[in-house]
């Protein structure tokens, strides 16, 4: 883990937001082709999600992987296994 995603300046810009990657297929709910993958901060912790940008429909939602970035306030010791110690 590189010790960019542990320190952040304060932003450049007004608004803050997430890049949204075009998703090929089509909404099971309205049929639009829409489709998007982004971040974001759920009840269960951080996922990745697959919306419909017409309807908003959930297409998928899953745990996001390392080359993800999500959250990028993860704890650089996440994926060390746990010790009996605590």
């Amino acid at each position: 883990m590189a010790v960019d995603r542990l320190l952040f300046p304060r932003p450049e810009t007004d608004r803050v937001y997430v890049e949204r990657t075009t998703v090929d297929g089509a909404c099971p709910s309205c049929g639009a082709t829409s489709l998007a993958r982004y971040p974001v901060a759920n009840h269960l912790g951080p996922r990745m999600v697959v919306k419909c940008q017409e309807c908003f429909h959930h297409v998928s939602v899953t745990r996001p992987e390392p080359e993800d970035n999500w959250p990028a306030w993860r704890s650089p010791a996440r994926d060390w296994p746990a010790s009996r110690v605590g």
